[in-house]
């Protein structure tokens, strides 16, 4: 339940935020693009992999506003970002059908990616 309500708190925020910073949608579109093609994923996972691509890239950026604002501690920032990648990789396995340990190159490889999406 603490999932839901978060995810749909993280949808919220993000309508909110999405105009606030198109490089974080280009890297979340690069993710998802470069999934698809690597795992075959049908429309309907791409829908299912952009929100939780989206929602975990939200969380990070929510902490770290939070953090500056001084409503949370660093501790608690961390927090946050490990459930983040917790829940995000265990959604990841459902709609890819491979274990973590299948999918951790591909992550490294995107890690690397990413830093040259402008």
């Amino acid at each position: 339940m603490k999932r839901i309500i978060l995810v749909l708190t993280l949808l919220m925020a993000v309508t909110a935020s999405f105009a606030q910073d198109k490089w974080q949608q280009k890297q979340i579109n690069y993710f998802v693009d470069s999934a698809v093609k690597e795992f075959a994923l049908s429309d309907n996972q791409k829908k299912d992999l952009t929100t939780l691509r989206t929602t975990v890239v939200m969380a990070y950026v929510i902490s770290a506003e939070k953090l500056k604002k001084g409503e949370i501690t660093a501790d608690e920032k961390k927090e946050i970002g490990q459930q983040a990648s917790k829940d995000f990789n265990g959604a990841m396995t459902k709609i890819t059908g491979k274990s973590y340990a299948e999918l951790q190159p591909f992550f490294q490889k995107m890690q690397e990616e990413m830093k040259n999406v402008k």
